[in-house]
């Protein structure tokens, strides 16, 4: 039995993903679970996460669900204990990665990607259309969106097994026909995220020893 005192700190766009695995796995592990949408906000979010290292001292092992998340995790350093976190620039990137990965970029350019954690959201595709159509008339807010997403011409359901796909696949159509979108579901893969918190070998997992700085340029493949 694995002694070793270990905590992950998620974020909460992943809790399907996170609470699956743990549950298949039977696994007791502490989570800090942190505010979904703060890769819009780079600096707060490292802010955040080097709080929760700090105070995560005293463990063998921080693990991290985050990517690189916009440089968020960049400059992170647990002076006395292992980090590990995944080798991806983002959680999309790392819930579509095919194994063997052969590429650092997994998304497709004109497509926008969501799963049941991503509905959830605040700033979500819905929520946004929303709040427009109170503020705005129609004209107006459908041309704020055309210039949110412009270049994107897709909406794609990520399906990770960890959730039920109806509702969320309910959800893409009806944003899709606020945006003019094509709309189809892809498969996901969860099998990084298992190896993190399992605590596997993975090629696609960082591992720090103390004192080691986060750096962008450990994510290039």
């Amino acid at each position: 039995m694995d002694k070793k005192k270990r905590t992950l700190i998620s974020c909460a766009m992943l809790a399907d993903e996170v609470n699956h695995i743990l549950q298949q796995t039977d696994i007791d592990l502490p989570v800090i679970w942190v505010e979904r949408g703060l890769h819009s906000t780079p600096e707060k979010l490292n802010r955040i996460l080097q709080h929760y290292i700090d105070a995560l001292q005293n463990q063998d092992e921080i693990l991290l669900t985050f990517g690189l998340c916009g440089n968020g995790t960049a400059g992170l350093i647990s002076k006395h204990t292992l980090l590990r976190l995944p080798r991806f620039d983002d959680c999309i990137n790392q819930l579509l990665c095919k194994q063997p990965r052969t590429e650092r970029k997994q998304t497709e350019t004109d497509a926008l990607y969501l799963t049941r954690g991503w509905t959830l959201d605040k700033e979500a595709i819905l929520q946004q259309y929303q709040i427009l159509s109170r503020q705005y008339e129609p004209e107006m807010r459908d041309m704020i969106l055309r210039t949110m997403y412009n270049g994107y011409h897709t909406l794609s359901v990520i399906d990770t097994g960890c959730f039920d796909l109806k509702p969320v696949e309910q959800y893409a159509d009806q944003a899709a026909a606020c945006l003019n979108f094509t709309r189809n579901t892809v498969s996901g893969n969860i099998s990084t995220l298992e190896h993190l918190i399992v605590g596997t070998n993975d090629p696609n997992i960082l591992t720090l020893n103390p004192g080691e700085m986060i750096q962008a340029s450990l994510f290039e493949l």
